[in-house]
Formats: structure tokens, C-alpha cells, sequence
């Protein structure tokens, strides 16, 4: 007969056996861990993502599609503001990316209060006189232009940026007049009128205006911040070179919500003006600007120049004609198709367009 007390060891002895086990397997388990890194992961974790129709793994890196905003609808705090332009939110992440949103606000409103008609007529023509005395505006727009933040530029969208640069450039055009008016006359300078702008010496390379800490001249603008970069023809018919001849000088600023509608509207304007274009029908001659010769290469980079139209024309001909075609009159654009006019170009008038 069993004694019970001769069982006890039996358990006692199977208990330390199982402890002994387990942690011998946890350390096992342990030094595998340790072997493989901390960036493993539980086995759930490690299945193969679901994939998409092309049979490959989703990015997980790959941000989300924002969701639709519902077009025009003020309750909704992520709709662009009604006059296109970025504001500053409530939120303190909008305020360190666009730390001065509310410069370009403001800097719009000085806009609007430098290009209206108490200072340039309907047809482009400046009272600089009047100008000159009430230049508060025009100088908070410049010391503006030049704290302006580059993030709040960088955030900006196509349209926006060419408003934005297109008023710069006229802004900057009239604070140099400005400056410099009553404009002197140079000995040097006898193939220009006495009022012209060329009067100014450096007008264009050697005068620079400091914007967004950098310093910018009228031609850095207008070619290589506006022409060069989109190509658009019309902005050659919306920057001024405060001379009668060239493009009418807009009484009101240009906003990235009408800016397709400003600038053809310039187009047709300019070209419905004398010194624009004239056609002459018993001759068969068309009259153009020189405004068309001087900015002959945005036209040559457009989307005129590859139109196969004017096929046997010169390539900045062709150009030329290609775009004329959309604005004129139906009427006249037929009658450039069908006479294949001479190109003739009108002299171009360097009076200072005041009033």
C-alpha cells in the first residue's frame, strides 16, 4: 500500500519542472527579441497589407485625399476666402506656416486704394500731381512689399500670384515716377520725349525695390517673375510702362477671382486704341504695337506659336496673328486669314501717360 506522503514529491517535483520550462522558454523568447531589433512586431502587425487593384502594397506614407469642399458655402472654415486671397486662421498652425497672411489682405486693400479713379482716368492716364501729394497709400504698399513674409507667396495659387506680381510691378512703375517727378530731361536722352520714363536714368535695371527682403528691378519683374515663368501674352497688356503707348494702365487692381476677365478685357481695350492696332484694307497692311516686337519671345514660348495657322509666316508672325485672331472682331479676324497682310509696326509713343 501507497503511503500518501510518497505523492507529494511526485507534485512537488512536476510543479519546479513546468517553472524550470516556462522560463527557460521565456528567455528563449526574449533573446530572439533582442536578436531581431526593437522594431519588431507582433505577428498581427506583420501581415501584408491589403492591396489595391494593381495587386501592390499601399503606401502607408501616402497622404489622404482631402475631402471636397462644398463650393461657396461660408459655414464651411476650410473655403477659400470670397476674394481669393489666403487669411490668417484661428488656429496656431495656420499662424507659423503663414505667419503674415494678414500683409497680403492689407497689402490688396492698398492696391485697391492706389489703382482707382481718383488718380488714373478710364483710359490710363495718371494724375501724378495728386499722386505725389497723397503718397501715404503707395508708401505703406512698399514698406509692405518689403516685410512681406516668402511663405505666404509660396502658399499662394497660380492665379494669385500673378495678380500679386502684376500690381507689384505697377505700384513699384508709379512710386518711380513718383520719385522722380517732375521727370528732368537728360542732354543724352534727345530720342525720348522730356516727360518719358527713359528720362529716369537706370528706369528698368539699375533702380531696384526691395520686396520680400530681396531687392527686385522692373525687369526682373516683368520678365522673369511674370513673363518668362507663365507665358500668358495678356500680362504683356497689363503691366505698364507709364508712357502713352504702352499698355492702359487699369483703374483698379487686379484680384485672382477676375483676372482671366481683367486681362482679356486689357487685350481688347489696347487693341481697340490707336496706338494698339490699325488695319488698313486698301493697302493690306496691318498696323501693330511695338509692345508686340519688345515682348516678341512670350509670344514665340505660347501656346500662338504652335497653332497651325500662318503656316508660311515668320514663327513670331504667326504668333502674332494667331492671337489677334481670338480678340478681334469676327470680321477682322477673317480678313487676316484671307489677305496675309505686311506687318508694319506703330512708332511707339514714350510720352509719360499723365493726365
Amino acid at each position: 500500500m501507497t503511503t500518501p506522503w510518497i505523492k507529494k514529491p511526485d507534485g512537488y517535483f512536476r510543479a519546479v519542472v513546468w517553472t524550470v520550462a516556462g522560463m527557460l522558454l521565456s528567455l528563449v523568447a526574449l533573446t530572439e527579441v533582442i536578436a531581431n531589433g526593437t522594431d519588431a512586431a507582433p505577428a498581427a502587425e506583420q501581415q501584408q497589407a491589403p492591396s489595391d487593384e494593381k495587386g501592390e502594397p499601399k503606401d502607408p506614407n501616402t497622404p489622404k485625399s482631402p475631402p471636397a469642399h462644398r463650393d461657396n458655402d461660408p459655414s464651411d472654415p476650410n473655403q477659400p476666402p470670397a476674394n481669393g486671397l489666403v487669411e490668417n486662421g484661428n488656429e496656431e498652425d495656420d499662424d507659423s506656416m503663414f505667419p503674415d497672411a494678414e500683409d497680403m489682405v492689407e497689402l490688396f486693400d492698398l492696391f485697391g486704394r492706389i489703382f482707382n479713379d481718383q488718380y488714373i482716368t478710364e483710359t490710363g492716364f495718371v494724375d501724378y500731381t495728386t499722386l505725389r501729394r497723397k503718397r501715404a497709400d503707395l508708401i505703406k504698399a512698399s514698406n509692405l512689399l518689403e516685410k512681406l513674409h516668402p511663405a505666404v507667396l509660396m502658399s499662394l495659387n497660380r492665379e494669385q500670384r500673378i495678380a500679386f506680381w502684376i500690381n507689384t510691378y505697377n505700384t513699384c512703375i508709379l512710386k518711380l515716377i513718383i520719385d522722380n517727378y517732375p521727370i528732368q530731361p537728360k542732354w543724352y536722352m534727345i530720342l525720348y520725349p522730356s516727360n518719358s520714363i527713359m528720362q529716369i536714368p537706370g528706369a528698368t535695371t539699375k533702380v531696384f525695390f526691395r520686396i520680400m527682403g530681396l531687392e527686385y528691378n522692373l525687369k526682373e519683374m516683368r520678365n522673369d517673375l511674370l513673363l518668362d515663368r507663365y507665358r500668358d501674352p495678356r500680362i504683356c497688356f497689363a503691366l505698364t510702362e507709364a508712357a502713352r503707348g504702352g499698355a492702359i494702365l487699369r483703374n483698379e487692381p487686379y484680384l485672382p477671382d477676375t483676372l482671366e476677365e481683367q486681362l482679356d478685357d486689357q487685350v481688347h481695350r489696347f487693341l481697340n486704341s490707336p496706338h494698339g492696332l490699325r488695319i488698313n484694307r486698301q493697302s493690306n497692311v496691318l498696323h501693330l504695337s511695338n509692345v508686340f516686337s519688345m515682348n516678341k519671345k512670350v509670344f514665340l514660348e505660347s501656346e500662338y506659336a504652335e497653332i497651325l495657322r500662318f503656316r508660311a509666316r515668320k514663327p513670331e508672325e504667326r504668333a502674332w496673328l494667331n492671337f489677334l485672331s481670338k480678340y478681334l472682331p469676327q470680321e477682322d479676324a477673317q480678313w487676316l486669314d484671307a489677305n496675309d497682310p505686311t506687318i508694319r509696326f506703330i512708332d511707339f509713343d514714350w510720352n509719360l501717360n499723365e493726365k
